[in-house]
């Protein structure tokens, strides 16, 4: 019986600190973000960016205005990954932070199917103790 309760017990800590893990890395925004993008999630792809207050304007969500552009260039990426035999995968180089830890860039590798790869980066913000993708 006691055997049977420190496994229990073992495996309900296992559960709650799973549970309790962040997801809310820079690495797991932007690859967050770059899937959305190319899986044509614009839902997603605004949900990671963060959006200044001098942006926002009172009475006027600025996320309805940005999906329409937002919706272009899911559709661009949408077709660069079907052009290039769909998404693979993504790779992160090592995040750079400022002395803070507010501020964080990344450089990206976005890996196709056919072996084709795209580099960029990405620059991400930390607001309230979320990771976004900052696009100032």
């Amino acid at each position: 019986m006691k055997v049977l309760f420190k496994f229990l017990s073992v495996f309900m800590l296992a559960l709650v600190v799973t549970a309790c893990s962040s997801n809310d890395t820079p690495e797991a925004v932007a690859e967050k973000f770059i899937k959305a993008g190319y899986s044509g999630d614009v839902d997603g792809l605004l949900d990671a960016l963060y959006i200044p207050d001098e942006l926002k304007t009172k009475g006027v969500d600025i996320k309805v205005l940005m999906k329409s552009k937002m919706k272009s260039v899911t559709d661009q990426a949408v077709a660069t990954a079907k052009q290039n035999d769909g998404f693979d995968r993504v790779e992160l180089s090592p995040i750079e932070y400022n002395s803070d830890k507010t501020l964080a860039n990344v450089k990206t590798t976005v890996i196709f199917k056919n072996g084709t790869k795209t580099n960029s980066a990405l620059s991400l913000i930390k607001v309230d103790d979320k990771w976004f993708i900052n696009i100032k």
